[in-house]
């Protein structure tokens, strides 16, 4: 694995939660060279892994601007490409506020506010039910 690898995989992390599913979260300012980044890592996890699912987590994203948001709609349609849905976790009321001022047609893009709702969305997708501990009691 060459450094370049390595330093883009540690800045943006890429995990397997279940089968099917990875998870990644983004932290910090996201910017062209970034997003490529991203993009390639997921690409070439999904790939790998012939994952169906992989949420992209934004919570940690400061701003989302158009730039930002057409970013994530491509990050999402290349996915796609590979058969790999990608939802996007992290939407706070901020983000939610500025992708409507700005217009951005996030078309059939898969959206929620928390994680657990992103995992809860690609378990119904591949047909798994997600029960409570307490539900089973």
């Amino acid at each position: 694995m060459d450094i370049e690898k390595v330093e883009k995989s540690e800045k943006n992390p890429i995990t397997t939660l279940w089968d099917d599913i990875l998870f990644m979260p983004v932290i910090g300012l996201l910017d062209s060279k970034r997003a490529q980044d991203i993009m390639d890592i997921m690409l070439e996890e999904a790939d790998a892994t012939n994952a169906r699912y992989i949420i992209l987590d934004i919570k940690g994203v400061a701003a989302v601007d158009s730039a930002v948001a057409n970013h994530l709609v491509k990050i999402t349609k290349a996915t796609k490409l590979l058969g790999c849905e990608t939802i996007l976790s992290g939407i706070t009321p901020n983000v939610a506020q500025s992708l409507v001022h700005l217009g951005i047609d996030l078309g059939n893009l898969i959206t929620t506010a928390r994680v657990s709702g992103a995992l809860e969305a690609a378990f119904s997708r591949l047909g798994k039910t997600v029960v409570s501990v307490d539900a089973l009691k």
